[in-house]
């Protein structure tokens, strides 16, 4: 018992325990995404006649999930790994930049899954994919003040017909933005955009995932996959939780200390003997080079016990 307490006490420990509830919340969040993804959506009527419905289905999609993956979040990662961890020297900063991109994401394609399969809203292609008939005989025109139900389609591959209710919103757009803002947020806040010094090239290196992520969005409207509604709105959730998961772990982009992650959270568990030293073993700032201020946040360079309590002492 007295072991595993002392083990609990060590600065790794506590850390990873610190942030266990984010990430078994993003487990979660994933977990009931993929869950969601098996259900039937909502089977609203529709019009034969509806032009907008019209459009022909197309089996090859421009960007694949798989690469829309590459794109939303392996590559923010693998770029925040480079800059956190070969730069910074911080691994501390990267698993901030990379939970906040998995909370970011995790949000948004739960949310707008949630939304498709409530909603039910038909793809432009609906109706190739539906291939309407009664008596064996195609469905061309609607009947007086009647609208069709499901239970005239033919089509015999299920997967496609129960995509073909998914529209609003556009996962690809929501997921896309989610992780590529996110990106951009996090980049901004290392290069200080905001320092009144006007660099341009900065703003250059900030569109860049900003661009590829409206080209991801304009490649569903080309596909005939969503209205340009379902990619307005899929934009929208998509950045807000990039906005909201950015800023749970680290300050407004227009701070002077943007580049430094909020210090970890578990800060109560201080050593200190009896002139008032910290002793290494139980200071979390020796680990993650974060220290708390009352004003702003400051990194340390070096983790050395003595400067640590020199700090401490000038915070008194």
């Amino acid at each position: 018992m007295d072991r595993a307490i002392k083990r609990f006490k060590k600065p790794a420990v506590r850390l990873v325990c610190s942030y266990l509830f984010d990430w078994i919340l993003c487990v979660v969040l994933i977990a009931l995404f993929l869950t969601l993804d098996n259900v039937t959506p909502f089977k609203r009527q529709f019009s034969v006649e509806d032009t907008s419905l019209m459009y022909p289905y197309k089996e090859k999609e421009t960007i694949p999930t798989w690469a829309l993956i590459i794109i939303a979040v392996v590559f923010p990662a693998v770029l925040m790994a480079v800059v956190s961890l070969f730069i910074r020297r911080s691994s501390y900063d990267f698993h901030n930049g990379f939970l906040g991109l998995l909370l970011s994401v995790s949000l948004t394609i739960v949310v707008t899954q949630v939304v498709k399969v409530t909603f039910g809203k038909h793809r432009p292609d609906f109706i190739d994919r539906c291939k309407p008939m009664l008596n064996g005989v195609a469905i061309t025109r609607d009947e007086p003040l009647k609208l069709w139900t499901v239970d005239v389609c033919t089509t015999t591959d299920h997967l496609v017909f129960k995509d073909g209710i998914r529209s609003f919103p556009s996962g690809h757009a929501s997921t896309s933005f989610a992780g590529l803002v996110y990106l951009s947020l996090w980049l901004a806040g290392k290069m200080h955009v905001f320092d009144r010094k006007g660099y341009s090239l900065k703003s250059v290196i900030l569109m860049v995932p900003i661009l590829t992520a409206i080209l991801v969005a304009i490649s569903r409207i080309e596909d005939y996959r969503h209205s340009a509604a379902d990619v307005g709105w899929g934009t929208v959730i998509g950045i807000f939780f990039a906005f909201f998961a950015y800023h749970q772990y680290y300050p407004s982009i227009t701070r002077s200390h943007s580049h430094i992650p909020y210090p970890p959270r578990d800060f109560s568990y201080l050593i200190k003997d009896n002139n008032g030293k910290v002793h290494e073993a139980g200071h979390l700032e020796a680990m993650t080079g974060i220290h708390p201020n009352e004003e702003s946040v400051d990194e340390i360079q070096q983790q050395q016990p003595e400067q640590l309590a020199d700090l401490d002492a000038q915070e008194k």
